[in-house]
């Protein structure tokens, strides 16, 4: 019989309950909490399948029982969080970015307690678990394009999120091109050394006034001399668009969109080929579920996982470098190594 994870799930919004509803499907997870600010007596009615339903995530931690912990708070909470749940000696798997103002020196020593007590800590690049992009990774890994030399993206958000969510999940770098940033670092095999970044605001000006941008456009230099093309809209109108490409020596691998039909038609009038997913949770809806079953799997088989600490680092550290090369208009020099 498989072993049951005991698990809480800290924070239930949109990706929360997505988190929620993936969980319930997975044999080697017992779901113990739900914790979230908003609970109250309707959210113990919808969610009366789950025993403890609170307020206070320090109540999950408190739990001997509760083996593993989900933050999928507010970014602005995650260290802090983080930080407890290493206290408390739970495994912990949570969403990205690691934070949006914690400076580096405080997320190593985060690290080093998580490192301390011997757990898992994977971070939410769900991406690295989308099964086309994998198999891009892994054919690249094999040497079947040869040395790897350009790695190109396009991540285009189908609209423009509420001003007031950006304050909390971050700003266009922070929040949507940190994915980018890690998606180029984990394809290359290589660390991030140089970013020259152009960034504005041709679909909503007004996003200026929380010092924020809609649309980016990054050229990248990695620690083995080889380069990344990165390109970020908050609206494209005809759904969301992702895309990812490696050139090397020998040969090309490319992903394109996922739509809800392969079908295309061609004719000598027109042609006509069917949009991609409208949103991300149905583009990456197999890749949420591969994510948390890593993670799991991770902690019951004693396995790394996919996505750690020092790849949320990494991340960070060019997210602030596409930040200042956007406002300062000149290519930001990335420190390639870490250590704890």
């Amino acid at each position: 019989m498989t072993r049951k994870l005991k698990v809480g799930l800290i924070g239930v919004g949109r990706q929360g309950h997505n988190h929620y509803e993936n969980l319930l499907t997975m044999p080697d997870v017992d779901l113990q909490y739900i914790c979230d600010l908003k609970v109250d007596d309707e959210w113990k009615k919808e969610y009366a399948n789950v025993p403890h339903v609170v307020k206070d995530y320090h109540e999950v931690l408190d739990d001997p029982e509760i083996e593993a912990v989900l933050i999928v708070t507010s970014t602005d909470t995650h260290a802090g969080i983080v930080l407890d749940a290493a206290k408390a000696h739970k495994h912990i798997f949570c969403e990205k970015p690691f934070s949006l103002t914690t400076p580096e020196s405080e997320v190593r020593e985060i690290l080093k307690i998580v490192d301390a007590n011997h757990l898992k800590l994977q971070m939410g690049f769900n991406r690295r678990m989308d099964p086309q992009f994998r198999d891009i990774y892994e054919r690249v890994r094999k040497g079947v394009i040869g040395s790897p030399q350009i790695v190109k993206t396009t991540s285009r958000d189908p609209f423009v999120l509420d001003k007031e969510l950006i304050k909390r999940v971050g700003t266009l770098p922070f929040d949507f091109t940190i994915h980018d940033l890690d998606m180029v670092r984990y394809m290359m095999g290589s660390n991030i050394t140089e970013i020259y970044a152009k960034g504005g605001t041709l679909i909503d000006p007004t996003l200026k006034e929380i010092d924020d941008v809609d649309t980016i456009a990054l050229v990248l230099e990695f620690e083995n001399g080889s380069f990344g093309l990165i390109d970020n809209s908050r609206q494209a109108v005809y759904g969301y668009d992702e895309r990812v490409e490696v050139f090397g020596s020998e040969g090309m691998l490319k992903a394109e969109n996922v739509s809800n039909s392969t079908v295309e038609l061609y004719t000598d009038k027109q042609e006509e080929k069917k949009n991609p997913l409208p949103i991300f949770m149905s583009r990456y809806h197999e890749a949420y579920l591969n994510e948390i079953h890593s993670f799991v799997g991770a902690v019951i088989e004693d396995k790394p996982v996919v996505a750690n600490g020092v790849d949320a680092i990494m991340a960070q550290r060019a997210a602030i470098a596409v930040d200042q090369s956007i406002k300062l208009g000149k290519p930001i020099k990335v420190d390639p190594t870490f250590e704890l």
